[in-house]
């Protein structure tokens, strides 16, 4: 973690970087900004890798679900988005718009589309993009036919991930969303296995539209939720046509001032209200 000693060692060396940039030759002014960084993380024990990990770490205890998700008290807008079914041939393109608006996004993963796209998903860990898990199968009979059948699947999406990342994300999105197949012991067993579920408020409808239409939808969705008082967070899916016509939509997001980001584990994570079986 960053201490009092490590910004003062910081500080001193910009200090001395601008006083004698002048008497130091090209080659090196080219490699001084990672000489400082590599000696200030080896004097601090500072990494900005630890920040990548820590929004994976629960410290012990899975956040409660809420069903609502309101505004903190300094109401920074702020609106979450998150990418079902990927990776796919569509993933590098969305990611590099999201960052022309610097934006952060969740992709929630499907085993095997990780496998088939295993350095896409090493680039959305470079770029700092959170990953989560959305299972193998995506098979709703098989996978929601017992709460072993769930958990397995997860378990199994977060080794492929883990392999090919290094990453061991909690954060999971159940095929089709959590009501009404996540029954009240199916919840429970997957926090009781470490993961932590995510549902949405705001769903684009971009599988149903699939052109400029669900961009139209998912506004008239976000200005309702922020009507109610809520933060949205968006169901969009890795996908050719919800590439097509995204741009429009984060173009939006940001005239409208919002701080579009990635979930992480010390968040209350939203969803759907458990209806009495």
């Amino acid at each position: 973690m960053m201490n009092f000693a490590g910004n003062g060692y910081i500080k001193l060396m910009c200090r001395y970087i601008i006083v004698e940039m002048d008497h130091v030759p090209y080659r090196v002014k080219k490699i001084l900004p990672l000489l400082v960084l590599c000696s200030f993380i080896l004097t601090t024990g500072f990494s900005p890798i630890d920040q990548v990990q820590n929004r994976y770490e629960t410290k012990g205890k899975i956040p409660e679900p809420v069903y609502s998700m309101r505004h903190n008290e300094k109401k920074i807008k702020v609106c979450y988005l998150t990418f079902d079914d990927g990776p796919s041939e569509s993933s590098e393109k969305i990611m590099g718009l999201l960052n022309q608006y610097h934006a952060k996004a969740t992709f929630f993963l499907l085993g095997k589309h990780i496998l088939k796209f295993p350095e896409v998903v090493r680039n959305m860990k470079r770029e700092d993009f959170t990953i989560g898990l959305h299972g193998v199968s995506h098979d709703y009979k098989k996978l929601y036919s017992s709460e072993k059948s769930v958990v397995e699947d997860m378990i199994d999406d977060q080794n492929i991930t883990m392999e090919v990342t290094g990453l061991r994300t909690p954060f999971i999105r159940t095929p089709y969303g959590s009501y009404p197949f996540m029954k009240e012991s199916y919840r429970r067993a997957v926090v009781n296995h470490g993961f932590i579920m995510w549902d949405w408020n705001v769903d684009s409808y971009d599988w149903r539209y699939r052109d400029w239409r669900f961009v139209q939808q998912t506004i008239k969705q976000i200005k309702k939720v922020e009507k109610e008082g809520q933060v949205p967070v968006l169901l969009l899916h890795d996908r050719t046509y919800t590439l097509r016509h995204i741009e429009s939509l984060l173009l939006y997001l940001q005239q409208h001032k919002y701080q579009m980001k990635g979930i992480d584990a010390s968040m209350n994570p939203l969803q759907f209200p458990l209806k009495k079986q």
